[in-house]
């Protein structure tokens, strides 16, 4: 009788440790100073960071969609949809046309924290996906 109830709370147990171990997993993104952005149709992917603070970062958007995107890191957070109110909080933007590919630079806030990350169709026929951006101090 006990056999049974030992291998439920192994199971149990195992199913736990394992779901903890993804969840830290997820908050410990590599530290990177490239971002590489892959936009489709659907979304762009990745949609999470984590760069070091006050550092030159690499960014290269290719737009396989079939209309020009905006990728848009916020100082401050906006509620979607981004409006023009919400111009005067952006850190840094870049747009790509559809079918396209751009490369840039830009040098990370120096204050460590979480940080929006906006990536929309240009002419807002669709929908923008929200993201983040963790600046920590390395």
């Amino acid at each position: 009788m006990r056999r049974p109830l030992y291998r439920w709370v192994c199971l149990v147990f195992s199913g736990l440790l394992l779901f903890l171990l993804a969840a830290c997993a997820a908050d410990q993104l590599p530290l990177t100073t490239t971002i590489d952005v892959q936009i489709t149709q659907s979304n762009c992917r990745p949609i999470e960071w984590r760069v070091p603070a006050g550092q030159v970062i690499s960014l290269k958007i290719s737009n396989k969609a079939s209309v020009a995107y905006t990728w848009i890191f916020m100082g401050r957070p906006v509620t979607p949809p981004f409006d023009a109110a919400d111009a005067a909080n952006v850190f840094f933007s870049r747009q790509v046309a559809a079918g396209a590919s751009v490369t840039a630079q830009f040098t990370t806030p120096a204050a460590a924290g979480e940080y929006q990350l906006i990536c929309s169709p240009s002419d807002h026929s669709g929908e923008e996906q929200a993201g983040r951006i963790t600046v920590v101090q390395p």
